[in-house]
């Protein structure tokens, strides 16, 4: 057993953070504290805590499919799962008893993603030294059932982090779970890297390449580090001096090797959590890693921040951006809290009140914790998430600090600064598009962000939507939207602020309801919305992502149809009775027989109804 950290830690040295100009405060509007008014009750144990190791995951997720996320919550001392239903403004309904899943006697991580290529999420739960892992398979909204025998992963295992991603580029999603023990504590227990068969069951993969790491991993981590669209894996491991440091696995075509040391990346540490983010804009995740506070070389209590650069490793550069933070540190969050284009900071800390640190555009980031009166987040604090709960275009944070009520800072930086936000929808199975990135650019300015399941922060999920703080740009000039594992790539230009976009694979567009093929059914709606600027919901039929719905993309519409263009009677053919009734409707005003959407039935759309005559697909 590892032995737990105290605050017997916590007293070997003390030493602020390096801060910018206490004036930088000014420009943050303060978080409310909401979690009763919205409806989240849900009681953390007391700490130390009656079961459990080193803090209890939670995660936004859109379980119920309804557009926008719910909340899942471990932690409660009978071992309840939480799970709150968000009304898409923010407000939340009870319905941990309606999924009645509380038989957790050490649960640690959560994760929601979908297993089974059904659209709808399921629930990976991890234990640390208790009962076994949990898979449960998501049957309707709130209603699970628990798979984890037949699927293969109900292990009884010291399991801290996990994260999701299709590894091997065969569109299922596959799991790898950090194991925590140290080295001669007792049996040396391996990570586990699960592929997923597709089947509903999952092996055990990755021992060849050494992925599956006996080091006393906290975190895992899939992301893109090479920009070739394949996910890597980083480890976080713990007591690096010790055991070994953090380790980085380039993913080669499902073929994991281990790259640590030549890119820098092996950093050796206490390692925690991991933050990732584009923090020098080069469309590549640079990485903070918390620590504890320890006066001994090598560390010295340093919370390492290690950027990328061009030759393709990683530097560090704590001291310069005055993120340091020397003191026992958990989860950690890049994320732009204000809006202003620039990725923030937002660390927390076991014992002493969380900070959160301003990014002004160049190093040092500024402590703004006290104006945006985070300053009350002290306590046993361990996970901090993530995402715009209600809505407004800004990025809120959910936290279950120990012995109270999970906490909701409600943010209100979306009423003064622009915003943009894009939800990637994937090819199935991989229907939520886990691994895709996307890259912003407004003139010079460019930002990239990366769709995850788990990994970012601590033993919890954020949102999966992608936001983009846009400061005081009216629209983006383009976003190039990448699939993981050689997918398509798409370039949407001239995209306003204010929205949530949605980015469709080549495959979804003209299919307006999603049934899969491109018809009559898909064409009354293109017919219904006509032609003009695009707006959120029409983003399918954008064919060209030029921002705007015009004649180019009503005929790659039809060049995609599985009807012909001129067939007005429903037969399958473009044939006499197509031509008499287009000429009944000759001279109107739109309608079925406006084939090219110009507003009115004429030479244009008879030319169109001959040009597919008697032609079938």
């Amino acid at each position: 057993m590892p032995v737990p950290r105290t605050t017997s830690l916590v007293l070997l040295l003390t030493v602020p953070a390096a801060v910018g100009a206490a004036s930088a405060g000014d420009e943050v509007i303060p978080f409310t504290s909401e979690a009763f008014d919205r409806g989240i009750q849900y009681t953390m144990q007391q700490y130390p805590p009656l079961f459990g190791y080193s803090g209890f995951g939670m995660a936004l997720a859109d379980l119920d499919l309804d557009g926008d996320d719910d909340l899942v919550l471990l932690g409660r001392s009978n071992g309840l799962i939480g799970f709150f239903e968000n009304d898409g403004a923010g407000n939340f309904a009870n319905r941990s008893f309606d999924a009645a899943l509380f038989p957790l006697t050490e649960p640690s991580v959560v994760l929601a993603f979908d297993y089974d290529g059904d659209r709808d999420l399921d629930l990976f739960v991890g234990q640390y030294l208790g009962d076994d892992n949990r898979l449960y398979r998501q049957d309707s909204p709130w209603s699970f059932t628990d798979v984890s025998e037949e699927a293969g992963i109900a292990e009884s295992l010291p399991t801290k982090g996990a994260s999701v991603a299709d590894f091997d580029g065969d569109g299922w999603l596959d799991l790898y779970t950090c194991q925590y023990i140290i080295p001669g504590a007792g049996d040396s227990i391996r990570n586990r890297l699960y592929r997923n068969r597709g089947d509903g069951t999952f092996e055990r993969v990755g021992s060849e390449w050494g992925a599956e790491s006996e080091r006393a991993s906290l975190q895992s981590m899939w992301t893109n580090t090479d920009g070739d669209t394949w996910p890597d894996l980083y480890l976080s491991n713990d007591r690096g001096p010790f055991t070994g440091p953090n380790q980085l696995f380039r993913n080669d075509v499902g073929t994991l090797v281990e790259v640590s040391e030549s890119s820098g990346t092996d950093v050796s540490l206490f390692s925690m959590g991991i933050a990732a983010g584009d923090l020098n804009r080069d469309g590549r995740p640079d990485f903070y890693l918390t620590n504890i506070s320890d006066p001994v070389p090598p560390l010295l209590g340093a919370n390492p921040l290690i950027v990328s650069r061009p030759d393709g490793t990683w530097e560090e550069q704590q001291e310069l951006w005055g993120v340091a933070h020397h003191t026992l540190s958990w989860a950690a969050i890049l994320w732009d809290f204000d809006n202003d284009t620039d990725l923030d900071l937002y660390v927390n800390d076991q014992f002493d009140a969380n900070n959160l640190y301003m990014n002004p555009g160049s190093p040092p980031m500024v402590d703004v914790t006290a104006g945006a009166d985070l300053a009350g987040t002290a306590g046993v604090s361990y996970v901090s998430i993530v995402g715009d709960v209600d809505g407004d275009g800004d990025l809120d944070m959910l936290q279950n600090n120990h012995g109270g009520n999970v906490a909701l800072y409600i943010n209100h930086h979306g009423d003064v600064r622009n915003w943009l936000r894009v939800r990637v929808v994937g090819e199935a199975p991989n229907h939520h598009a886990i691994g895709a990135t996307a890259r912003l650019r407004v003139g010079t300015l460019r930002q990239w962000a990366e769709v995850h399941v788990g990994g970012n922060g601590y033993l919890g999920q954020n949102e999966t939507v992608l936001h983009f703080g846009m400061g005081p740009h009216d629209a983006a000039d383009e976003i190039t939207v990448r699939w993981p594992n050689d997918g398509p790539v798409r370039t949407l230009a001239n995209l306003p602020a204010g929205e949530l976009w949605t980015a469709y694979p080549p495959s979804r567009l003209g299919d307006v309801d999603g049934g899969g093929a491109v018809d009559r059914a898909d064409w009354a709606s293109f017919q219904a919305w006509g032609l003009g600027p695009l707006v959120p919901g029409r983003e399918m039929l954008d064919f060209d992502g030029d921002g705007s719905l015009d004649a180019a993309d009503v005929d790659a519409f039809w060049n995609t149809a599985s009807t012909p263009r001129g067939d007005l009677d429903g037969d399958g053919f473009t044939s006499g009775p197509d031509v008499a009734m287009l000429l009944a409707h000759w001279g109107s005003p739109g309608g079925p027989a406006d084939l090219d959407l110009d507003g009115v039935v004429g030479a244009s759309d008879l030319a169109h109804l001959l040009g597919s005559w008697s032609r079938t697909r």
